[in-house]
């Protein structure tokens, strides 16, 4: 039977925790039940309520007066919190609603009913939940000394219309709760963000797969590289997969690591309780609980927050951390997820037909125009300005703190004052925000934070490491670092430290380690505050010398193309070196010694202007006066890198001079050095007597001295010289002399050298079928040892094979792409090699006509890697 619709005050109560309740302690729990169950019988009939039910270890109640029903439950929860229930503290959660509802078979039901109950679902165990209009009936009459805390409009869950709560304070009640439970939205304090997030799509996902297959994740990375924003955006993406909660644990402002466990608590709405300590009890309150805790910057109270997230994470299975640090928390179970910095323009993605679209592809200058265009809404990406954008964006490593500052000073400064302004950029970027953490108002003060929180040795050891360039290995920073207070074998550990500080990256590959260039700018201030830096860069010098004064060997042998490679990888540590050695006079000869070392390797890696312009800085550092065999070493070197460049009246002046400080000297070494370098110089400038007879005389004089290396360059000097005069049977042995000796001493860029001369002669002669095969054998060794020199001139003697096998366009597609090549590296061929090639070219031109022969010419300009080697094994291979 139905009754019609009554109006009442209907109550839910439940027990927090009961099942574990009775998983651990059945028998006392069978106990404090039954003497729960009375307490609340007792409570509700004294007030003339009545059990509709008991629901679960909990009742259902109603009552036909609100204040009667508050009293009830008032009268529970003081009995209740005055004494343990045989020996267990119940904590009784309770909701109370007033409404309609429609009452049968004893039974009440109706929205007013649901509504209650999830009223009671949203509290916690000793806490009693009003809705609104229970509150408005009995605010008036409320008993001493009880009020009401307003909690605010809450949407509970399965309910369309939110409500709005309140709770109900007593002296001898607990006041103090976490946030409300059950929600439809998962409770959190994630704060609102104030600006759009930029970017971050490949970090965001990555960061959600880690943090779903391990339960403490930590975003590590140094200061202003946006932990703390991509934390935050990641937490408010899976706010749904935690009922109980995301968390959001700010520990900035925290000086005292003790403090960490009570700034949690306080988030969580959590007390000390009786008989247990604060961290006990956030142990005890999450432990049935899934939620999601975030940890923001940890690194200054690393200690503390290791051991609270191990003592979570063993407590509880349903609680992941998600920490940001600028060092790990070094526990179990922690998988580290370093944070990149924003992707930005390479030099090479910008010139004259750069769009702002395509600059925009990059996550940097995203962010920068975002920020700027909210200080300057006038603000725009566009031609003028994409250079200058794309250059803060780069100097700036795309660190996301640096940029937002730069963006800010668009306000009152161009782009590209800014992009000049960076020089000092520690005194450019600030803000006046003062609602930020002032650590974050400077790029100055973001970086002194990581620094105040290293050792002594690491602040040592952080300085020192600003002399390198571009980055170095473990080998080079202990032997560069090492000395005046730091041990060698301390070097390991101690780098190891800023990495996992986020001060140094450890590079792809795991063999070297770079800094960015702010905090390489920031250290060097304090390698040049401490004192140290005089010593470090001599240091930094003398290794790279020693390292460099393996070169010539090793350039002219078997590990020609790895020993290359690692020259590429410290080349800005020896360019590095040599201005250390231009600011230092103690370095002077150092320097000398250097670029003498290096000059094969610009020569073979096509970097003839750079080791021209070093090589004559080097030579200023001495003067004129000075005849002495470093400045005669010099000259030399000087004069044969400008015969690679087809400097030819300039190299003659530096060679005469060396070749005249040599016999002052009276030293033999140098005189027949500088004989073949000077023979390429008057053959050049159109005296071949004077070239024949350098070429021959060097040859006679290390013939005698059985120097196998100088005897091979000397062949083909000569050789060269009667191709020029038109003496093949002369110049024939000689090539073959030079090719023989190369294979001997495992020297691959003189054998393809020795070939290439080879198969201009033959060519000439009419063999190509004998030159393709010549030629083919250079193309292997070039693609073994990435020689600039032989990779050219290959392309310019099949431009001339295929010109004297008829194929015009095929000729002058090549020669495109040889002339191409030499406008990059700036390598000049020589007057021989100019005379083979100019009236084959010739001939192509007038076979092919004007119209085609240009167009493949420019086409071959234009032609990538992939093209050139696609024709390439066409012409060699066969290949189509």
């Amino acid at each position: 039977m139905s009754d019609p619709a009554v109006t009442a005050t209907f109550v839910f109560t439940d027990i927090e925790g009961s099942t574990r309740l009775w998983e651990r302690e059945p028998e006392a729990m069978r106990s404090a039940l039954a003497q729960h169950d009375a307490i609340c019988r007792d409570a509700v009939g004294a007030w003339r309520g009545r059990i509709v039910k008991t629901t679960g270890d909990g009742i259902h109640a109603v009552f036909g007066e609100p204040l009667d029903a508050l009293q009830a439950v008032l009268e529970m929860q003081l009995e209740l919190a005055r004494a343990p229930v045989a020996g267990i503290e119940l904590k009784v959660r309770a909701g109370l609603h007033l409404g309609p509802a429609e009452r049968r078979d004893g039974d009440y039901y109706g929205p007013a009913l649901n509504r209650a109950a999830r009223i009671m679902a949203a509290a916690h165990g000793g806490q009693v939940l009003l809705s609104q209009t229970v509150a408005d009936a009995v605010r008036a009459r409320l008993p001493a000394p009880c009020a009401l805390l307003d909690l605010g409009t809450a949407r509970l869950r399965d309910l369309d219309a939110p409500e709005h709560l309140q709770q109900l304070l007593h002296p001898a009640l607990r006041a103090a709760f976490p946030p409300l439970r059950a929600l439809a939205r998962t409770p959190s304090n994630l704060p609102q963000a104030l600006n759009r997030f930029v970017g971050r799509e490949r970090e965001l996902a990555e960061a959600r797969e880690l943090l779903a297959r391990s339960r403490l994740l930590t975003l590590l990375g140094m200061g202003g590289m946006g932990k703390s924003r991509l934390s935050l955006q990641l937490a408010a993406t899976l706010l749904d997969e935690y009922p109980d909660g995301v968390w959001l644990v700010e520990l900035a402002p925290l000086v005292d690591g003790a403090r960490v466990p009570q700034v949690l608590a306080g988030v969580l709405g959590l007390a000390e309780e009786r008989g247990r300590s604060l961290t006990e009890t956030l142990l005890h309150w999450v432990r049935e609980r899934r939620l999601l805790i975030v940890l923001d910057n940890c690194e200054h109270v690393l200690h503390a927050c290791a051991e609270l997230a191990k003592q979570l994470l063993q407590a509880a299975a349903g609680v992941r951390l998600l920490a940001s640090s600028r060092d790990t928390l070094k526990i179990a179970g922690e998988t580290v997820y370093p944070v990149p910095a924003l992707s930005v323009p390479a030099p090479s993605d910008v010139d004259g037909r750069t769009s702002p679209a395509a600059l925009l592809r990059h996550e940097g200058v995203q962010l920068f125009v975002e920020r700027a265009r909210a200080v300057q809404p006038a603000f725009a990406l566009e031609a003028g300005n994409v250079a200058a954008v794309a250059a803060v964006c780069r100097t700036l490593d795309g660190i996301p703190l640096a940029l937002e500052l730069a963006a800010a000073r668009v306000r009152t400064l161009s782009v590209q004052a800014i992009s000049r302004r960076l020089v000092d950029r520690f005194a450019l970027l600030k803000t006046d925000d003062r609602t930020v953490l002032p650590r974050q108002r400077t790029l100055r003060a973001l970086i002194d934070w990581s620094h105040e929180l290293l050792s002594e040795p690491e602040c040592l050891l952080f300085a020192r490491l600003a002399v390198f360039a571009g980055g170095w290995t473990l080998e080079s920073a202990e032997a560069v670092t090492a000395g005046n207070g730091l041990q060698e074998a301390e070097v390991l550990d101690l780098l190891g430290r800023l990495v996992e500080k986020s001060l140094v990256v450890l590079a792809p590959g795991g063999e070297r380690y770079l800094m960015l260039d702010t905090v390489h700018a920031y250290a060097a201030e304090k390698l040049d505050a401490s004192g140290d830096a005089t010593a470090t860069r001599r240091r930094h010098v003398e290794h790279f010398l020693r390292f460099a004064a393996e070169s010539p060997q090793k350039l002219s042998g078997p590990e020609q193309a790895a020993w290359l490679h690692c020259l590429d990888a410290e080349r800005d540590n020896l360019l590095a070196a040599h201005v250390a050695c231009g600011r230092d006079a103690a370095c002077r000869d150092a320097g000398l010694e250097l670029v003498f070392v290096l000059k094969a390797y610009w020569r073979t890696r096509g970097l003839l202007e750079l080791g021209h312009r070093v090589t004559l800085e080097a030579l200023a550092r001495t003067r004129a006066e000075e005849r002495d065999f470093g400045r005669c070493r010099v000259l030399c070197d000087a004069g044969q890198l400008c015969c690679f460049l087809g400097r030819f009246e300039e190299a003659r002046r530096h060679l005469e001079e060396s070749r005249a400080i040599a016999h002052e000297l009276g030293d033999a070494g140098r005189i027949s050095a500088v004989m073949q370098p000077l023979g390429m110089a008057y053959l050049a400038l159109g005296d071949r007597a004077a070239a024949q007879a350098l070429y021959e005389a060097t040859l006679r004089v290390h013939d005698e001295a059985a120097n196998p290396r100088v005897t091979m360059v000397a062949s083909n000097s000569l050789a060269q010289l009667h191709r020029a005069n038109g003496d093949f049977d002369a110049a024939g042995p000689l090539y073959a002399r030079v090719i023989a000796l190369a294979r001997t001493m495992g020297d691959h860029e003189s054998m393809a050298i020795g070939l290439l001369n080879q198969a201009m002669m033959t060519i000439t002669r009419g063999d190509t079928a004998s030159a393709r095969g010549m030629l083919a054998e250079v193309r292997e060794i070039a693609r073994t040892m990435d020689s600039e020199p032989v990779a050219q001139s290959l392309l310019e003697v099949l431009a001339g094979l295929a010109a004297a096998e008829g194929d015009g366009a095929r000729a002058a597609w090549l020669y495109g792409s040889a002339e191409a090549r030499s406008a990059r590296n700036g390598i000049r061929r020589d007057a021989n090699d100019d005379a083979f090639l100019q009236p084959l070219m010739a001939g192509a031109r007038a076979a092919s006509g004007e119209a085609v022969y240009t167009a493949a010419e420019r086409d071959g300009r234009s032609a990538d890697d992939t093209a050139i080697s696609t024709v390439l094994g066409t012409l060699l291979d066969g290949r189509v």
